[in-house]
């Protein structure tokens, strides 16, 4: 950034051109030639702009011998350290500009980058918020948001926040202070505050399309579907080649069991993106939650087509495979997936599950376990896993994994049950209908599939008698 009233005049192009080769023109004859010390000063953050670092330091080190007190060119010295990877040894020389001059704005500047880039973002605070002081209303946005991105490294959102909502306040249009804030929002879980905020902002900016798009997203983890929709639809009015408010539409509309909806929706964004493997898997998806395998399985081997190692695809074919009953076929696509992304804990939910269905308890235990040990308070894995030692008649051991889940999903309604049913199955009667009790009173619709579960629960008057006690 040349911020002087001289360097101005080479932001003009054919200007700059011109410049940079005099000086080029100049260092291949290997002769001197006068340049004033702004005109150096804008061929050297020319080449640190193109990061072009030997250059800029040529340039430097020819305009240290014409000007060498000069305090300007031991601030390119500074940035030139810092942009080189030497950060440490740039601090001293920011140090010693600072103590000349204590209010100016770009070593202050400079200063806070090189402290974020060293993670010691509490000095890179203090010397962006002493840059705020003597900044200029231009420059202040974007301090702004420098501030609000070391509050976001430290985990302090809540200064995030605030910095953020100053950055809008003074640059209303300011599109990073509004996607940032839904960052923090989402982060701190403050969706209903964050779906309020967004409100108010567009019934003053009606017409940012980047407010919509996040308020959609505000309203959407609110389960408000039908209204987050609407506000896609306004992002899309206004922005209508914005590609993430047409996914996360057809994210609500499915949501919504809108699958068709949804699957418009996609085929919306192959009028302005390249299609993209998740995208052909999002379709296949719709479609096969629409009962239409064969359609669902195109869309999935397209996909593979765009990356053949793309492990949504192989996933969308197992559940294919499993849904027309042939097992075998399905573990080795959740197989496939797993070989080339072996940390998803879904993924071996679905392996281990369909291990199961062929009665392969011990290998789903197996899964079930690496599974949880990517996921540890992943409810389904835990459910499942108790299923497993259920089927087999091992209530013991379904009764210690029923422990363990509860010790990190509190209140895991379905994981409960399972427990009473294990209890009852082990003849432990009084301690089972204590805790039925319990159940009843606090989660009593989790009861209805009891009966189907241990259709002996009918004729014991023990269970008969609690059941209608409690219900509502």
């Amino acid at each position: 950034m040349v911020m002087n009233d001289e360097g101005r005049a080479y932001r003009d192009e054919p200007a700059l051109l011109d410049l940079i080769r005099k000086f080029e023109d100049m260092v291949k004859r290997g002769e001197q030639s006068f340049f004033d010390v702004d005109e150096l000063e804008v061929v050297i953050e020319h080449y640190m702009d193109l990061r072009e670092t030997r250059k800029a330091k040529a340039a430097l080190q020819y305009a240290a011998q014409l000007y060498p007190n000069h305090l300007s060119l031991k601030l390119r010295h500074a940035q030139i350290l810092a942009n080189n990877g030497q950060p440490v040894k740039s601090i001293p020389i920011l140090r010693e500009l600072l103590a000349i001059e204590p209010h100016n704005e770009e070593v202050h500047l400079t200063l806070g980058s090189v402290y974020s880039h060293m993670t010691e973002h509490r000095l890179a605070i203090q010397h962006y918020q002493q840059a705020l002081l003597f900044a200029d209303t231009e420059t202040r946005r974007d301090i702004r948001i420098d501030i609000a991105l070391e509050f976001e490294n430290l985990g302090a959102w809540k200064e995030a926040i605030r910095n953020l909502k100053e950055a809008l306040a003074e640059d209303p249009l300011n599109e990073t202070a509004v996607y940032e804030l839904a960052f923090c929002f989402e982060r701190t879980r403050q969706f209903k505050h964050a779906a309020a905020f967004y409100e108010q902002y567009l019934s003053e900016q009606p017409y940012s399309f980047a407010a919509w798009y996040s308020l959609g997203n505000a309203l959407q983890q609110c389960g408000l579907y039908t209204k987050a929709i609407d506000a896609y639809d306004f992002a899309i009015a206004i922005e209508d080649a914005f590609g993430p408010a047409y996914h996360q539409k057809a994210e609500a509309l499915v949501s919504m069991e809108r699958y068709s909806d949804a699957l418009e929706t996609y085929k919306e964004t192959l009028e302005f993106e390249e299609t993209s493997p998740a995208t052909q898997c999002y379709m296949g998806e719709c479609l096969e939650r629409m009962g239409q395998l064969d359609e669902a399985s195109k869309h999935y081997k397209a996909s593979l087509v765009l990356d053949a190692e793309f492990p949504d695809a192989f996933i969308g074919l197992g559940v294919l495979a499993e849904l027309r009953g042939n097992l075998q076929e399905a573990c080795a696509q959740f197989e496939r997936a797993i070989a080339l992304e072996p940390m998803q804990a879904d993924y071996y939910l679905l392996l281990a599950t369909a291990n199961k269905k062929l009665t392969n308890h011990e290998l789903a235990e197996t899964l079930y376990a690496r599974g949880l040990a990517l996921e540890p308070a992943h409810e389904e894995l835990w459910f499942e896993r108790i299923d497993n030692m259920q089927v087999c008649s091992n209530h013991e051991q379904a009764l210690v994994f029923a422990e363990k889940a509860l010790t990190h999903i509190a209140d895991a309604v379905p994981i409960m049950y399972r427990q009473f049913i294990s209890q009852y199955a082990l003849g432990q009667f009084a301690q089972a209908f204590d805790y039925l009790e319990h159940l009843l009173t606090h989660h009593f619709d989790g009861a209805t599939d009891l009966l189907n579960l241990i259709p002996a629960l009918a004729n014991d008057a023990r269970f008969v008698d609690r059941f209608d006690r409690y219900k509502p």
